[in-house]
């Protein structure tokens, strides 16, 4: 049963998307998904994507996203490693309804809270592959 698992004011979604050899090799990637919900609250997700996704387009629907490699699947491990990050990130998000002066953002967030989180999915995906690389030299 996919229940989304919920961390206080984070809901992890526990849907892993499947990517075939095929697929990767024709250009479909993983991404790291936030959906800031407001009120404190937000919705930590992956999802692969044939084309990169739009930050326009996103930011419209309050996602935030960021390219992750096709092996990363331990969404519930590296959401525990930046946990801090994105508990401040959903905190400071607010939610707004688009005009005239703001077509795009459907929110606004704290943008240092978001470059934390992406700073740290980073290096959660480089001690796998460290992790990896000493564990095939012995």
């Amino acid at each position: 049963m996919n229940e989304i698992l919920s961390m206080a004011n984070l809901q992890v979604d526990p849907a892993r998307p499947a990517l075939t050899s095929e697929q990767t090799l024709t250009g479909w990637r993983r991404e790291f998904c936030v959906e800031l919900l407001g009120e404190g609250q937000a919705r930590v997700f992956l999802r692969a994507v044939e084309l990169p996704s739009m930050k326009a387009d996103e930011l419209r629907q309050a996602i935030l996203f960021h390219r992750v490699g096709a092996a990363f699947d331990d969404l519930d491990g590296c959401v525990a490693a930046v946990r801090e990050p994105l508990e401040q990130l959903a905190r400071t998000a607010v939610r707004q309804k688009p005009g005239k002066d703001n077509l795009f953002a459907a929110v606004t967030y704290d943008r240092n809270a978001w470059d934390r989180v992406v700073q740290g999915v980073e290096n959660w995906q480089r001690r796998l592959h460290a992790t990896v690389s000493r564990e095939s030299n012995r």
